[in-house]
């Protein structure tokens, strides 16, 4: 009977208690925890920037609610825009309202951008509402 080698032996018994495996959770953890942050600060974005987008365009529908009355003129509606967009606190930072009114239509537009947790993500957030003036036509 031949004999074995003696690191083969040594080899084998190493595999059997686990030695090989020393160290290994610290590795995955190391490789899959910044994997997960990212993932998970990237939802948290993608929420805020549709949040500051919701909060738009109730600001734009509420400039325009304001702007198609009677005798209402574009100031009115930049005015109901602007104190609804900063009701809400910082969510839709430096929001600008523009209201364009013709005789027959009224469109506006507000503009801002939404807090970031992701750098060199672009969260400029933009709405536009567009719709008809309200108007008496004599029988």
């Amino acid at each position: 009977m031949a004999r074995r080698p003696r690191f083969r032996t040594t080899l084998t018994a190493l595999r059997r208690e686990g030695a090989s495996e020393r160290g290994s959770q610290t590795v995955e953890a190391l490789i899959v925890l910044p994997i997960l942050f990212g993932v998970f600060f990237v939802i948290v974005q993608g929420a805020v920037w549709l949040h500051a987008g919701n909060i738009a365009q109730a600001a734009a529908s509420s400039a325009y609610n304001a702007a198609r009355l009677y005798d209402a003129v574009a100031a009115d509606g930049v005015a109901a825009g602007t104190a609804s967009a900063q009701q809400t606190g910082t969510v839709l930072d430096g929001a600008v309202v523009v209201v364009d009114r013709t005789m027959t239509t009224v469109t506006v537009t507000v503009t801002g951008t939404a807090p970031t947790l992701v750098p060199g993500w672009d969260t400029q957030v933009e709405r536009t509402v567009s719709g008809p003036v309200e108007r008496w036509i004599a029988p």
